[in-house]
Protein backbone atom coordinates (compact mmCIF):
# COMPACT_ATOMS: atom_id res chain seq x y z
CA UNK A 1 0.00 0.00 0.00
CA UNK A 2 1.19 3.63 -0.57
CA UNK A 3 2.11 5.50 2.07
CA UNK A 4 -0.67 8.39 2.84
CA UNK A 5 1.21 10.26 5.37
CA UNK A 6 0.71 14.03 3.68
CA UNK A 7 -3.10 12.99 2.89
CA UNK A 8 -6.01 12.89 4.47
CA UNK A 9 -7.26 9.70 5.97
CA UNK A 10 -10.99 8.98 7.17
CA UNK A 11 -11.62 8.54 10.69
CA UNK A 12 -12.84 5.86 12.15
CA UNK A 13 -16.51 6.28 11.90
CA UNK A 14 -15.73 7.21 8.05
CA UNK A 15 -14.73 3.73 7.61
CA UNK A 16 -17.57 2.36 9.26
CA UNK A 17 -19.90 4.16 7.16
CA UNK A 18 -17.98 2.75 3.79
CA UNK A 19 -18.38 -0.88 5.37
CA UNK A 20 -22.45 -0.11 5.74
CA UNK A 21 -22.78 1.78 2.56
CA UNK A 22 -20.44 -0.13 -0.18
CA UNK A 23 -22.37 -1.06 -3.18
CA UNK A 24 -24.75 1.67 -2.70
CA UNK A 25 -21.68 3.90 -3.19
CA UNK A 26 -18.99 4.33 -5.43
CA UNK A 27 -15.53 4.63 -4.85
CA UNK A 28 -15.54 8.49 -5.96
CA UNK A 29 -18.74 9.16 -4.37
CA UNK A 30 -17.14 8.22 -0.80
CA UNK A 31 -14.48 10.31 -1.81
CA UNK A 32 -16.72 13.42 -2.69
CA UNK A 33 -18.85 12.48 0.88
CA UNK A 34 -15.94 12.49 2.87
CA UNK A 35 -13.90 14.87 1.01
CA UNK A 36 -10.75 12.22 0.51
CA UNK A 37 -8.82 11.49 -2.57
CA UNK A 38 -9.99 8.45 -4.78
CA UNK A 39 -6.65 6.64 -4.05
CA UNK A 40 -7.47 6.97 -0.40
CA UNK A 41 -10.88 5.26 -0.32
CA UNK A 42 -9.41 2.96 -2.61
CA UNK A 43 -6.86 2.01 -0.19
CA UNK A 44 -9.49 2.04 2.52
CA UNK A 45 -11.33 -0.31 0.16
CA UNK A 46 -8.42 -2.53 -0.13
CA UNK A 47 -7.69 -3.04 3.55
CA UNK A 48 -11.20 -3.93 4.35
CA UNK A 49 -10.99 -6.91 2.04
CA UNK A 50 -8.09 -8.02 4.12
CA UNK A 51 -9.69 -8.71 7.09
CA UNK A 52 -11.38 -11.81 8.25
CA UNK A 53 -14.46 -12.17 10.23
CA UNK A 54 -14.58 -13.67 13.67
CA UNK A 55 -16.95 -16.06 15.20
CA UNK A 56 -17.00 -15.06 18.38
CA UNK A 57 -16.22 -10.84 19.10
CA UNK A 58 -15.12 -11.03 22.50
CA UNK A 59 -11.60 -12.49 21.11
CA UNK A 60 -10.96 -9.71 19.27
CA UNK A 61 -8.45 -8.39 21.53
CA UNK A 62 -8.18 -4.77 22.81
CA UNK A 63 -5.45 -3.60 21.49
CA UNK A 64 -7.22 -3.87 17.69
CA UNK A 65 -8.28 -0.43 18.31
CA UNK A 66 -5.11 1.29 19.20
CA UNK A 67 -5.05 3.22 16.46
CA UNK A 68 -1.95 5.16 15.03
CA UNK A 69 -2.06 8.05 12.16
CA UNK A 70 -1.55 4.90 9.79
CA UNK A 71 -4.55 4.28 7.25
CA UNK A 72 -4.37 0.63 8.02
CA UNK A 73 -5.00 0.74 12.13
CA UNK A 74 -7.86 3.12 11.43
CA UNK A 75 -9.38 0.63 9.10
CA UNK A 76 -8.59 -2.53 12.08
CA UNK A 77 -10.19 -0.28 14.49
CA UNK A 78 -13.09 0.39 12.57
CA UNK A 79 -13.32 -3.39 11.49
CA UNK A 80 -12.76 -4.50 14.97
CA UNK A 81 -16.09 -2.44 15.77
CA UNK A 82 -17.84 -4.50 13.53
CA UNK A 83 -16.61 -7.89 14.59
CA UNK A 84 -13.51 -8.11 12.36
CA UNK A 85 -10.10 -8.75 12.45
Amino acid sequence: MSDFASKKLPTVEQVEEIMKDWGKFSVEEFAVRFQLEKEVVEATVEYLHKLKRTSDERSIPVMACYRNDKLESIVRCAGSRKGYM
